[in-house]
């Protein structure tokens, strides 16, 4: 209620600082939410700083950025797009900026080239734990051909 209220005061920007949305939310209910805090905390001038370990939340940033490109550079195409994801939850990759914190140092995890989130090592992590799952596959068909 209180990002709500704030969201609707257009005489003064607001920054909203938002930790871990993600606590407790399944993975749908994440994009549900980051979609309407999108939508509420940047409006107008206003900005929104959201700290996260979930790769569902930089996933779905990727899905909101790559919506602004497509309709912005296909502009025929924009109807399509907001079919497919909100039109107030596009994200201008030149208004966003992403952060990986690591080892006392700051990096951006975001490509200069597409303007989306790249590799970090919340993906990474789960790219091993497939591999693993992968290999452990192929071990236990190895030990039933036997």
């Amino acid at each position: 209620m209180l990002l709500e209220h704030l969201s609707r005061n257009t005489e003064q920007a607001q920054s909203f600082i938002i930790e871990e949305p993600e606590l407790n939310l399944y993975p749908t209910a994440q994009q549900g939410l980051l979609n309407w805090l999108v939508e509420k905390c940047t409006k107008g001038e206003n900005d929104l700083t959201i700290t996260t370990h979930s790769p569902y939340i930089l996933s779905h940033l990727n899905l909101l950025l790559y919506a602004y490109q497509v309709a912005h550079n296909h502009p025929d195409r924009a109807e399509e797009v907001a079919q497919l994801v909100p039109r107030e939850s596009w994200i201008n990759p030149q208004e966003f900026a992403c952060y990986q914190v690591e080892d006392g140092g700051v990096t951006s995890l975001v490509s200069e080239e597409l303007g989306l989130i790249d590799d970090n090592g919340l993906d990474n992590l789960s790219g091993d734990a497939a591999d693993a799952f992968d290999n452990l596959i192929r071990l236990s068909k190895a030990a039933a051909r036997k």
